[in-house]
């Protein structure tokens, strides 16, 4: 059997092309086992962040046990207010990473209790609601009209309770 010019080269095209579908499936498999570590560190540094905190630790059990008020005039720049500002917004982080589908409500169960006992404490309510007012007043920079403050955390929150009225098995409405 005589092969042509022309044979060799198209035999030589598939093989290029196999090589280059094995080379693009072990990148794609690659990148997708680099992603599931990556992930996977991120989700063990939150939980560390969350949990080695005392001071924010502290502040969440005074909001589980119904201990925190929120009184605007001595709220306003007082320690509690960088606390629970600083607990809703590291909230609020995580709940856009799962509303853009980088974290699952799996990844993340660990806050899912929390996150909804803080979302459910009436003192916490109003002040999102005060939150809600300053927005109104000042939500928009020139053209640019922003995101209601905690949009994402209060996204997760509305997922996980309207979820046949649980959040994830840990509570009920």
């Amino acid at each position: 059997m005589n092969m042509s010019v022309t044979d060799l080269r198209d035999i030589a095209t598939i093989v290029a092309a196999l090589v280059a579908a094995i080379g693009a499936t072990v990148a794609v498999i690659q990148l997708r086992r680099n992603f599931r570590v990556t992930k996977a560190q991120f989700v063990a540094s939150t939980a560390k962040d969350f949990f080695d905190d005392s001071e924010l630790r502290k502040f969440f059990y005074q909001i589980d046990y119904e201990k925190f008020s929120f009184d605007l005039g001595s709220f306003k720049g007082s320690d509690e207010e960088r606390r629970l500002d600083a607990l809703l917004y590291r909230y609020n982080h995580i709940a856009g990473l799962v509303r853009i589908k980088i974290l699952t409500t799996r990844d993340i169960e660990f806050i899912l209790f929390e996150l909804a006992q803080v979302f459910k404490n009436s003192e916490v309510r109003k002040y999102i609601q005060w939150l809600d007012s300053e927005f109104v007043k000042h939500g928009a920079i020139g053209t640019n009209v922003r995101r209601r403050p905690l949009d994402d955390a209060r996204w997760l929150f509305d997922q996980l309770v309207n979820d046949k009225g649980r959040v994830d098995g840990a509570i009920a409405k």
